[in-house]
């Protein structure tokens, strides 16, 4: 039985500021299909879901979670409102983020915002002059905004924060919404008409001139377009229009050819330019990208491949793997996946854990596949663990491989139970169950037939290895050279049972010609920190798991002394060095007086001292040098520390220190 782990991810520095959810895009988060709810430039959507797509350097989309409602700006910088009515604002290198402190948004509008108060903000900053505000517009640098009492505010483009006067409009709340571009102010009543202010449309007193330009609409907006502007008009019946050119700026002049059903439209960029097109959403919740008489549809963006990476494809048991999922949509982005966001299916859970912390852990020897599923797509890896230690007691019995049942067991990734005689095996769904003395076994509810009989040994139940080939597939050989049982499970999956023979093999192997060294006896000259002349006798040489070897001495006084690693020429040599030890006893050797003994074994010199002497104390010199004059020969030590001393007759003459 397969276990499979399925935890939502829980973005918690999102989740603080009010955005949290998955990468998953199949569907929102109350099971309908997900859609593109705005557009604000390629790649920069607002999805049904609340979360948002952005490009933080204007070519990388991301995917931000959360609860967005309304987004205005462009693809390299905007801000939207939440649905609990904060702040939300995106730029080159940086995707959405909630603006911490802000609450009370009503409406966004380019990047003017309106709180529920009736002020109106930009960026952090209060907008002069201004209260009771209904409604906001703004776009091409130009702001306008409709107060509770009806007035249609248009600010002045020279003084910010000084307001002209449209008009006063009747039933400003009738006014569902506005746009704005080059001194004119488009209003879409609730009723579906559409009426501009144009501030050099004004009568002989100078008031400004209301003019209705379309009925039956439901969404509008203004763009640019040489050699006038455009105000682009949705009716009712899925048709785009268009105002005309100056004479027939009063009119829907002409229809947007090739679109229908259409319920809104968003001009691309900042500058309302339609030289690059303009986005359309129809009445079923899809947009196409309309230029020069072009449809493109725009889809929702979705996984289209999915890449797996385990940081070790061949642990050892006990050793945590870390999982690397990502996603690439079919909008370019690329988009990394915690592990905790993914469905995670594990084909042998007995051989693999999930870790709280979303690492995999190694729980067994064997060869098992995991299946990561993320945004309706799956991608499988294969993960091959082997045991990094040998296990112990295997053995040979009339032909046939013997190991010990429960190591070898729990190191498969089985669990181990003995109960009234009997033992039983679990790995995952497959039960093994045995007993001592009996060829008979149970492997899940068939019986079969063991090569040879469980055998209890030296406190140990034997197991024949052929039963792991029956149970799990196994391949397990016998290495007669080292007199060690390999269990494998597929090429990279691999454990080795030793037997009491294997270690003092292999330890034999390794020490090959440094065996001879055992036994014999040295006088320590300078080794180790030890006493000086003291007495050492080899025990043993020891090889360690890197094919280094530690030399065993065994003192005078019966203490154990053991060597610092070295390679087996490094153990020759320093047998052969007669600076570190010595083949002789120097006591016996050289019949000298106590105060020279003490002297030498201090590293020291005097004068009268004899060349063997000097040699013991301070060792062999750097250079030697001999001068004869006036009937004398002069021998000159010379030592790496610069020390010298001068010999005549045998006897030191001068020393320099």
């Amino acid at each position: 039985m397969k276990r499979t782990w399925y935890v939502l991810v829980l973005f918690s520095m999102l989740a603080g500021l009010g955005f949290a959810g998955t990468t998953q895009d199949i569907a929102s988060a109350d099971g309908a299909e997900l859609r593109i709810q705005d557009i604000a430039g390629r790649n920069t959507y607002l999805m049904s879901d609340g979360s948002m797509w952005s490009l933080i350097d204007g070519r990388h989309a991301i995917r931000t979670p959360g609860t967005v409602a309304a987004i205005s700006g462009y693809e390299y910088g905007g801000i939207g409102m939440t649905q609990e009515g904060r702040l939300v604002e995106w730029d080159i290198g940086k995707g959405p983020q909630v603006v911490p402190g802000t609450s009370g948004v009503k409406q966004i509008a380019g990047y003017y915002w309106l709180k529920s108060d009736g002020t109106v903000w930009a960026g952090d900053e209060k907008t002069k002059n201004l209260s009771g505000i209904l409604l906001i517009a703004n776009a091409d640098q130009e702001f306008a905004a409709l107060s509770s009492n009806g007035e249609l505010l248009l600010q002045d483009n020279y003084k910010k924060g000084q307001f002209k006067k449209l008009g006063i409009v009747e039933n400003p709340a009738a006014v569902k919404s506005m746009t704005v571009h080059s001194g004119r102010v488009a209003l879409l009543h609730d009723d579906g008409d559409v009426v501009v202010y144009e501030t050099s449309n004004f009568d002989d007193n100078g008031r400004i001139i209301p003019v209705t330009v379309a009925q039956n609409a439901v969404h509008i907006v203004y763009a640019s377009n040489e050699p006038t502007d455009l105000l682009i008009v949705t009716l009712q019946d899925g048709t785009v229009w268009t105002t005309g050119e100056y004479k027939d700026r009063w009119k829907l002049k002409e229809q947007i050819t090739g679109l229908s059903g259409i319920v809104k439209t968003s001009i691309y960029g900042n500058a309302k330019d339609l030289t690059e097109g303009f986005y359309a959403q129809r009445g079923d919740g899809s947009w196409v990208h309309h230029k020069d008489g072009q449809n493109k549809n725009i889809d929702v963006p979705v996984v289209k491949s999915l890449s797996v990476a385990i940081s070790d494809a061949t642990p050892y048991v006990g050793e945590s793997l870390e999982v690397s999922i990502q996603e690439t949509y079919t909008n370019g982005a690329k988009i990394k996946v915690p592990v905790k966001g993914a469905g995670i299916d594990i084909e042998k859970p007995y051989l693999l854990s999930m870790q709280k912390n979303g690492t995999l852990k190694s729980a067994g020897v064997g060869k098992t596949q995991i299946t990561v599923t993320s945004g309706g797509q799956s991608k499988s890896v294969t993960v091959s663990s082997s045991l990094r230690n040998n296990l112990k007691y295997a053995k040979q019995v009339n032909g046939n491989v013997m190991v010990p049942a429960k190591s070898v067991i729990q190191a498969l990734g089985g669990t181990y139970s003995a109960k009234s005689g009997s033992v039983e095996a679990r790995f995952g769904q497959t039960v093994l169950s045995f007993k001592a003395g009996s060829n008979q076994a149970k492997l899940n509810e068939s019986t079969i037939r063991l090569k040879a009989a469980p055998m209890n040994d030296k406190g140990e139940l034997l197991i024949p290895a052929s039963v792991l080939s029956d149970a799990l597939g196994a391949k397990t050989t016998w290495d007669a050279k080292w007199k060690q049982a390999h269990i494998s499970l597929g090429t990279d999956a691999a454990m080795t049972v030793v037997s009491s023979e294997t270690a003092g093999l292999i330890k034999k192997a390794m020490q090959g010609n440094l065996v001879k060294y055992i036994g014999r006896t040295y006088w320590v000259n300078e080794f180790e920190d030890l006493e000086r002349f003291s007495k050492l006798t080899v025990t043993d040489i020891l090889p360690d798991d890197k094919g280094e070897f530690n030399v065993i001495f065994k003192s005078v006084s019966g203490k154990t002394v053991k060597s610092y690693p070295m390679r087996s020429s490094e153990v020759t040599q320093l047998f052969a060095d007669r600076s570190s030890l010595l083949t002789y006893d120097p006591y016996k050797k050289y019949k000298w007086s106590a105060s020279i003994w003490k002297q030498i074994k201090a590293g020291q010199v005097s004068l009268g001292m004899t060349k063997e002497q000097v040699q013991l104390s301070w060792g062999n010199p750097a250079a030697k040098d001999i001068t004869s004059g006036g009937g004398k020969t002069i021998e000159t030590w010379g030592y790496s520390n610069f020390n010298i001393v001068s010999f005549v007759n045998g006897k030191a003459i001068l020393i320099m220190m």
